[in-house]
């Protein structure tokens, strides 16, 4: 049966060839009971999707089924020091945070519930939640039955933000959950409102038996609410949306119950993966900036070094020039001395000082943003954390902005730091410097610095290109064990993201130096997938 199928027949109990043992009926939810084949006495359900698909809401649905209420009964569910307020397309939740449930008959019901992603303050914003939603898992879940992810069931095809939120979300599960992943399709009151496309998911999104359809009454019973407070609306109007909120209150139901029967048949899975694949990416950022950052100095370098070899070609045309013409050759040496330093520069500029990152014993607090290394705070007193906000007690950040002048969000805790490698021991060889000085003549000199300016360009490449190539392999490493199957991918999606909400912005003539935070945002991130992709063919 097709994933379409068994959605239509979750909305209707007349389908014979329904597939899946219907234990949890409307009459048993609407007690609060929740019936297990399996005898389970607690589920574990992860709660994701893109901001504003309706978590906070689908909380409190459970959360009143659970305790046997009806829609006249309901109370809601929410935390409101976890709310951030703001527009509806910021993330209504500040922190990923685990609530637990009891049903009437005594199953424990928890759920991680984790901030949306796709916010529209930015991608760092959407980096604090992944941090936030691995840590709040190595803390407080061991295992899980399910991730449940929420996606808006009205729209037709993937928007660049849903797109983006499901490469995201595919990405910092491993695959060892792949069996265990749910869609739930939001705002869809019938089978014929649906209008999403089951080719526009994800490949490992796309299963077969995964998938149900939902209209949340809690949000027609708010609006009965609203209307019942203001005092303004008729006595039939109301009771016309108070049917339609029993109705719908049936609809929900049925669709919890084939939820609840298709929890009961999963396999728990281990989360210890999850937070492992979470600090490989974090791995893989910090190798990013490690080789952009080594890529700008090398190629500082080598810009250096082909202004010396072209100088040195230059002052090959300049010596022709005078044989043809002048045929001084006393005024063509004291040319050459006044304007070529060529050996002595040489070793000046391999000889540089390059900016590296060390292993160290503990972790220090340090500042991602390109050409920045700052070592912030140098083992930091802070428990170690991958969630930027977990580094605002952090002695180098005050009032959110560190001493190095950036945004805590651009910070991490490493166990490395930055230091400064001199590299003159294998830069100049005593050969190559012997050949030079025994050259005779302008031309013999110039034609050997040429030979060691090329050998220390070729060497600078080859240093890159390994680095290139451990990005790499992190990255088929990740792609291995995660369910998006590529770095770069999401990368790429996060790139259209951003062009996308800056776009928004422009047209909407936001303000200019927002305009700028999210113009140098996609130039970074840019950047990024600029050296995955190269990586990605230097393996290759």
């Amino acid at each position: 049966m097709d994933s379409t199928s068994h959605v239509l027949n979750s909305y209707d109990n007349g389908f014979d060839d329904y597939d899946r043992p219907t234990l949890n009926t409307i009459e048993s939810l609407s007690r609060g009971i929740i019936k297990s084949k399996h005898n389970a006495t607690e589920y574990i359900i992860l709660l994701v999707g893109e901001t504003g698909t309706g978590k906070t809401s689908l909380l409190s649905l459970l959360a009143n089924t659970l305790a046997g209420r009806s829609p006249r009964d309901y109370n809601l569910v929410h935390d409101s020091k976890n709310e951030a307020g703001g527009g509806n397309k910021h993330s209504q939740t500040n922190a990923a945070k685990v609530y637990e449930f009891y049903s009437t008959n005594g199953i424990k019901v928890r759920i991680l519930d984790t901030p949306g992603l796709a916010d529209t303050r930015g991608i760092q914003q959407d980096e604090q939640h992944k941090a936030s939603i691995a840590t709040a898992i190595q803390n407080n879940i061991t295992s899980v039955n399910a991730v449940i992810i929420l996606a808006n069931g009205t729209v037709p095809r993937l928007g660049v933000a849903t797109d983006y939120a499901l490469s995201a979300l595919s990405a910092i599960f491993p695959r060892t959950l792949a069996n265990n992943i749910g869609l739930l399709f939001t705002n869809v009151s019938s089978p014929l409102s649906w209008n999403f496309d089951q080719n526009s998911l994800p490949d490992v999104l796309r299963s077969s038996d995964n998938q149900f359809l939902i209209d949340n009454p809690v949000a027609m019973w708010k609006k009965l609410k609203e209307m019942r407070e203001s005092g303004t609306f008729s006595r039939r109007a109301l009771s016309q949306l108070d049917s339609a909120v029993q109705e719908g209150y049936k609809k929900a139901l049925e669709v919890l119950g084939d939820l609840f029967d298709w929890l009961d048949e999963l396999k728990p899975q281990a989360t210890k993966e999850i937070y492992t694949l979470y600090r490989q990416s974090q791995e893989i950022d910090q190798n990013i900036s490690n080789a952009l950052s080594r890529a700008a100095q090398l190629a500082d370098k080598k810009n250096q070094l082909k202004i010396i070899v072209s100088s040195a070609e230059g002052a090959k045309l300049v010596r022709h020039f005078f044989y043809l013409f002048i045929g001084t050759r006393r005024s063509l040496s004291i040319l050459i001395s006044q304007t070529m330093k060529q050996f002595q520069n040489f070793k000046s500029i391999i000889t540089q000082n390059t900016w590296v990152q060390s292993p160290t014993s503990g972790h220090n607090t340090l500042c991602s943003r390109p050409n920045c290394y700052s070592n912030c705070h140098r083992s930091c007193a802070l428990n170690f954390t991958l969630d930027p906000s977990g580094l605002l007690g952090c002695a180098a950040i005050t009032d959110g902005r560190c001493r190095c002048g950036h945004s805590y969000l651009d910070h991490r805790h490493y166990n490395v730091e930055w230091t400064q490698k001199a590299e003159t021991q294998t830069r100049v060889d005593a050969n190559a410097e012997r050949k030079y000085k025994d050259a005779e003549g302008n031309k013999a000199k110039q034609e050997q610095l040429k030979i060691a300016v090329d050998r220390e360009i070729s060497r600078l490449d080859k240093e890159l290109d390994n680095l290139l190539i451990l990005v790499g392999d992190l990255t088929q490493s990740y792609a291995k064990l995660s369910l998006s199957g590529s770095f770069a991918g999401q990368v790429r999606k996060s790139v259209r993201l951003i062009e996308t909400n800056l776009e928004a912005m422009r047209n909407s003539k936001a303000d200019a130096k927002s305009i700028e935070k999210m113009e140098k945002s996609l130039e970074s991130m840019k950047e990024k997938l600029r050296i995955v992709e190269t990586a990605g063919t230097k393996r290759r």
